[in-house]
């Protein structure tokens, strides 16, 4: 996470939430003092370095919005037809906000909102947040995996022994269709490609004790089969050498009574 600069008396979470396997974390509402990094596109200079949430329990909003601008001179001014940036503040992030936001979401006093993309922003699914006190996060498994638990995943970061620390998620990602689950019942996912803040998760089901029956009943039946195979084969071995001994004796004493009856 790059570096911020957090007004007085903002306690920041200088760590990114934990990252798990084979899942993604989305966030539903940022606390007041979250920082966004406003990246450009190659070519593009930012305005304002960070867009900040500020307010309080009653109101909040996104302080310092993004803006880009370029960093070539215009060789065609009668093709320039950005508005101005009194009616980008006004219009753009109203309309955008209206269209990736559903309406009852679109406020919540003492929180704010996932911002809509701005113009020229460089990408604007991988954005560089600084998060602060009291941030929870919402894990999901990723597309193709289900979790093991039914309860929800989450991570908040809090102040513990004296030290900001996100909490540990409990969340376990298995892939659909293993543990002899039949890929017909796997569970349906949500897309990975939903932004944050949009969408609900899907119940998930616990695996059976009845899934690791059938497994484990075949690994103790091979295990009892081989041990009677190498115990047959020991047996064997053990009598075919005894019988090699009691015809090398015999052999031995035929040879000397045949000596000793020429001697006589």
């Amino acid at each position: 996470m790059r570096p911020a600069r957090f007004p007085p008396h903002t306690k920041a979470c200088h760590d990114d939430p934990p990252s798990l396997r084979n899942a993604m974390f989305k966030v539903f509402r940022y606390e007041v003092g979250t920082m966004i990094n406003c990246d450009c596109k190659t070519g593009f200079r930012r305005v304002s370095a960070v867009m900040r949430c500020v307010g309080d329990s009653s109101h909040s909003a996104w302080e310092n919005r993004c803006f880009c601008n370029s960093t070539s001179p215009a060789k065609n001014p009668v093709k320039q037809v950005t508005p101005a940036p009194e009616e980008q503040r006004e219009k753009k992030p109203t309309d955008a906000q209206n269209q990736t936001q559903p309406p009852e979401e679109a406020d919540l006093p003492g929180h704010c909102e996932e911002p809509p993309p701005w113009e020229h922003e460089r990408e604007p699914l991988k954005r560089v947040y600084h998060f602060t006190l009291g941030q929870t996060v919402h894990y999901q498994c990723a597309q193709g995996f289900r979790a093991l638990q039914t309860s929800p995943a989450e991570s908040t970061c809090m102040m513990i022994n004296g030290e900001l620390r996100w909490t540990r998620p409990r969340l376990k990602c298995i892939r659909e269709g293993e543990h002899g689950q039949a890929s017909d019942d796997a569970e349906p996912q949500e897309s990975t490609e939903a932004p944050p803040g949009s969408g609900t998760f899907l119940p998930t089901r616990m695996a059976g004790t009845t899934d690791f029956q059938k497994p484990t009943d075949e690994i103790a039946t091979l295990d009892t089969f081989i041990f009677t195979t190498e115990y047959q084969i020991a047996v064997a071995g053990c009598t075919l050498l005894l019988a090699s001994i009691l015809l090398l004796s015999c052999l031995t004493w035929q040879r000397k009574w045949k000596k000793n009856r020429r001697t006589i």
